[in-house]
């Protein structure tokens, strides 16, 4: 009970609190929302990239880009992108990996503009229905031609009402709205580091296959000839003194 009247009663009354309330609804589906998929697609960027390089130094970069396949987040969707186009060059691989994290970064700030709208609209909404409850009661003073104090502050207090729901949906919307904005540009940051530190890890990996593979293979140490065998020496008979 608010006033003596309950909340049906209330919003029987007013229009103005029906949209409060669905306002209210829509902005929680909303927090639910954005609190799942953030959730769900947090990540640590240093533990990923330590990852990364033991992948790519021990399985090459195929069985890598397989394992990055199975992490469900951006930053392995990063790894995916650029372990699948190994072979572009430097700066063809930063545009890439930027545009991958263009697109996260609006997977990212997705129904945060309908969240910031529902904050804005719902203590809006709360003042329209304060200067229209107003509106009522002193159209119904001049109508009857009486009123007082009880009237009048009943009255408008009831206007009121409708400016507290409001505040009490806004406020709250404001603040998550801030809060996912911010997570969501810290997240893009963080894309952006690791991008810059993987096309680093790719290069060095690249310049220590093509050092391998131009460096020479060891000579092998030539064989000695043959020595020829020594001819049997025959024994000569001793000679006596009669032998010329």
């Amino acid at each position: 009970m608010i006033m003596g009247q309950s909340l049906v009663q209330i919003f029987k009354n007013s229009f103005v609190m029906v949209l409060l309330l669905l306002a209210s609804i829509a902005a929680l589906a909303l927090i639910i929302e954005r609190f799942w998929y953030f959730t769900r697609n947090r990540f640590n960027p240093n533990k990923g990239l330590v990852e990364l390089r033991n992948k790519l130094g021990s399985s090459g970069p195929g069985q890598a880009a397989g394992w990055a396949r199975t992490v469900r987040n951006p930053l392995g969707r990063l790894f995916a992108t650029a372990l699948e186009n190994i072979a572009l060059t430097t700066d063809e691989l930063s545009d890439l990996l930027y545009s991958q994290i263009l697109e996260e970064r609006i997977r990212y700030e997705r129904l945060l503009g309908g969240m910031g709208t529902l904050a804005n609209a719902a203590t809006l909404l709360g003042l329209l229905g304060t200067v229209i409850g107003l509106i009522q009661a002193f159209g119904n003073i001049a109508a009857t031609g009486s009123g007082g104090p009880a009237v009048v502050s009943g009255g408008i207090a009831q206007a009121l009402l409708t400016t507290a729901f409001g505040l009490i949906i806004g406020i709250p919307t404001l603040f998550f709205y801030n809060y996912f904005s911010k997570k969501a540009a810290d997240l893009s940051m963080n894309l952006e580091s690791a991008s810059d530190r993987t096309i680093v890890m790719i290069e060095r990996y690249k310049k220590v296959r093509m050092k391998d593979r131009q460096q020479p293979a060891p000579a092998s140490q030539p064989q000695p000839a043959p020595q020829p065998a020594p001819a049997p020496t025959r024994e000569e008979p001793p000679r006596d003194g009669w032998d010329f």
